[in-house]
């Protein structure tokens, strides 16, 4: 014989709008992908700005002597 159920089983799943924990885990290559590529970009639009080398770049550890400007003693005006 056939078994019926006298009501569904029906369970929430927490989510904000339409994101939810699975379209999160779905979205996440995606998502780090993108910050990588919008921080890259944005670096390199920001390199030649002296403001921006003085608060960030030149406080980098490994490749911060990059941005630091030391001029020779003979080429400096009096």
């Amino acid at each position: 014989m056939v078994q019926y159920i006298a009501k569904p089983l029906l369970k929430t799943v927490p989510h904000l709008g339409k994101l939810n924990l699975q379209t999160l885990i779905a979205y996440t290559p995606n998502l780090a992908f993108w910050t990588v590529a919008s921080t890259f970009g944005l670096f390199t639009y920001t390199e030649g700005i002296p403001a921006f080398q003085d608060a960030i770049y030149k406080k980098l550890p490994l490749i911060g002597n990059h941005w630091i400007n030391e001029v020779d003693p003979e080429d400096q005006p009096f």
